[in-house]
């Protein structure tokens, strides 16, 4: 049972609160599924909004066959090694946010529209995977 918490839970929670940011958020109504792809907060939300079961399908399969052994291998290691984890994480994000930034970007934004993108969707990222990451600790 704690096992199957440890793979439900974090996904769920982390899902739940940006749910309510966008379902409580005063666009929610007026979004449209062609706003996604513009590269903005509201194609973000219209993403979210109409991808959610998909979203949080990978999340519980990415949390069942990566994050979890992951985790059962570092969660007994030196607080060294879980720092270098952490690095490893942070990096994989940016990483991450760079590549979808540079995907949804339109050229004719400019640069600081870019730089606006692959901000939030690094915060974005971030965000999740501390919530996740807290919420395991907490099941340990």
């Amino acid at each position: 049972m704690k096992k199957l918490l440890k793979i439900i839970l974090p996904p769920f929670t982390g899902f739940a609160i940006y749910f309510l940011m966008v379902r409580y958020s005063s666009f929610y109504f007026s979004l449209r599924i062609d706003e996604m792809g513009e590269g903005n907060l509201l194609a973000f939300m219209s993403f979210y909004r109409y991808l959610l079961p998909l979203l949080f399908t990978v999340s519980v399969l990415t949390q069942l066959l990566i994050v979890i052994p992951i985790w059962n291998k570092v969660k007994d290691k030196t607080t060294s090694a879980k720092l270098w984890e952490t690095v490893s994480l942070v990096f994989v994000c940016v990483l991450f946010a760079a590549a979808i930034s540079y995907a949804i970007w339109d050229k004719s934004d400019g640069i600081h529209h870019l730089e606006k993108l692959f901000g939030f969707m690094t915060a974005v990222q971030l965000v999740y995977w501390s919530i996740n990451l807290f919420i395991l600790g907490l099941l340990r």
